[in-house]
């Protein structure tokens, strides 16, 4: 039976009915005690001033290898979208939460199983059957994990009783359908199951592909969920210092900038101008990146003038081939100068290793030197189509992409093995003009 169409329509309907998320992280419960309560605290910061940012009141609790969300069910939807984007969070899950004895666990569970079958049975194709009887299958499985060990009962032993109790309460739902259907009842209520199709329905267990998945997580209560969404991972921005990143409208300097914001560092984004339309593309760019650190922000400077000078500077004197490597230069410096001023820690660029000309090795170093910062590459060695991937996923690459802008002074023949010795002789001609 095929369901995923509709999956999206599925889990709006159940986010209207939690009002929590039991959220996740990884590499954080690596940490020493003391670190990982401080790298807690900086997460649960993130997570309210990140909804704030979109008016959205929320209270985050922390518990033991977890945090707890509670929010409007009427803003479930975006805060699911924000969260996805909060480096720290490895996945997360709306959830019902009950106290931690039996009969609550199973009164949850069926709420949230019956919730789940009706969306299914209601978006079933009556013309596809499993078999020769007109029967459908719809298969399901309960996972539980003992965030703490003080339940009486094991992971498995818990999720076999839930399991049964499943398949018995669904079994009564074909008994009372039996019964609705031989008395001519069609008032069904807007929370009944579609009574016509539950008697070709049957329910199986499936652990590994289920059509209805159960998760139960228990702490010091139980927290009852269908599905794990997948977050950013990393570590949570604000552990790492402030690094400022040159940003420009392409593909890899949004990617370069996302990757350090997910390490755990503040972004501060230079955008050295050269054109209108660069700047607008860059400042959509910059939108979307806010998301993953909500106290970035973006400088911009006019460069446009600056560049015409050294191009014009180089081509007087015959050596317009190294006008990237200048241009380059010249941006390293503008950077630590900003760097200086707002107490960043690096500066951090787009660079991939053979790329362009400016980024082949002899370049790279020539371009580096004389700057008193730490210039970090977080792309140096990814393949172009894994920074494609990943400004896919992060949602830049349509805007980086939208117009393709070039640069007015890129030399015909730039230079890519730029000599130490032949830059300072020309610095030195350059600096006596």
């Amino acid at each position: 039976m095929d369901i995923d169409e509709n999956n999206r329509t599925k889990n709006k309907l159940m986010n209207r009915l939690m009002n929590k998320v039991i959220i996740r992280y990884g590499e954080i419960g690596t940490k020493s005690r003391h670190t990982r309560k401080r790298f807690e605290l900086i997460l649960k910061n993130n997570i309210e001033m990140t909804l704030k940012k979109y008016n959205i009141e929320s209270d985050v609790e922390i518990l033991h290898t977890r945090l707890l969300l509670t929010i409007d069910k009427n803003n479930m939807d975006k805060a699911l979208e924000l969260l996805r984007k909060i480096p720290g969070i490895v996945s997360f899950s709306p959830c019902l939460e009950c106290d931690l004895n039996i009969k609550d666990i199973e009164k949850f569970s069926i709420s949230v199983f019956k919730d789940e079958l009706r969306q299914i049975i209601q978006h079933i194709n009556t013309d596809i059957y499993d078999d020769d009887n007109n029967n459908k299958t719809i298969t399901f499985a309960v996972k539980t994990q003992r965030i703490k060990k003080q339940f009486n009962m094991n992971s498995m032993e818990l999720s076999r009783q839930i399991g049964a109790v499943i398949i018995d309460e669904f079994d009564k739902l074909k008994i009372e359908d039996k019964n609705n259907s031989n008395n001519n009842n069609n008032n069904n209520s807007n929370n009944s199951i579609n009574n016509k199709q539950l008697k070709n329905i049957n329910l199986k267990v499936n652990l590994k592909n289920p059509d209805i998945y159960i998760g139960i997580e228990l702490i010091d209560k139980a927290y009852i969920f269908t599905r794990r969404i997948e977050g950013v991972g990393g570590i949570p921005v604000g552990t790492q210092g402030k690094v400022l990143i040159l940003l420009s409208d392409g593909i890899d300097s949004p990617v370069a900038s996302y990757l350090m914001i997910k390490r755990g560092c503040n972004a501060v984004f230079l955008h050295l101008k050269i054109s209108e339309e660069g700047l607008k593309k860059t400042e959509k760019i910059f939108n979307v990146l806010n998301d993953y650190d909500y106290t970035s922000k973006l400088i911009v400077k006019d460069y446009k003038e600056e560049l015409q000078n050294i191009k014009s500077c180089l081509k007087e004197i015959g050596k317009e081939k190294y006008t990237c490597i200048f241009c380059k230069k010249n941006m390293l410096k503008i950077a630590e100068k900003y760097a200086k001023e707002l107490n960043c820690d690096a500066i951090v660029n787009g660079d991939n290793l053979g790329q362009v000309a400016s980024q082949t090795l002899k370049n790279i170093a020539v371009i580096s030197r004389g700057i008193s910062y730490p210039i970090l590459r977080p792309l140096i060695g990814l393949d172009k189509n894994e920074i494609i991937d990943i400004s896919k996923k992060i949602g830049t690459y349509g805007i980086s992409t939208s117009k393709e802008i070039k640069c007015f002074a890129v030399p015909k023949y730039p230079i890519t093995n730029a000599d130490l010795k032949e830059i300072e002789r020309i610095e030195k001609i350059l600096n006596s003009k």
